[in-house]
């Protein structure tokens, strides 16, 4: 009973949040500047592999 209130009230906080939500206003300009992201790219592919090589290597010695 504890979690059907927990969810009710987390969704009748979500809805009233919802409804306070608005849009941009038109008056938004197409001066922005551009940003690279292709700078990083390279290197967090390396570290990301770098870190899934070291976790499976660590659970492979946990299981051996």
């Amino acid at each position: 009973m504890k979690n059907k209130t927990k969810i009710g009230y987390a969704l009748v906080i979500a809805l009233l949040q919802i409804q306070s939500i608005s849009a941009q206003t038109p008056g938004f300009t197409d001066d922005v500047q551009d940003v690279p992201i292709d700078n990083w790219i390279l290197p967090m592919l390396l570290v990301g592999a770098g870190i899934v090589f070291f976790y499976l290597k660590k659970k492979q010695t946990i299981i051996k």
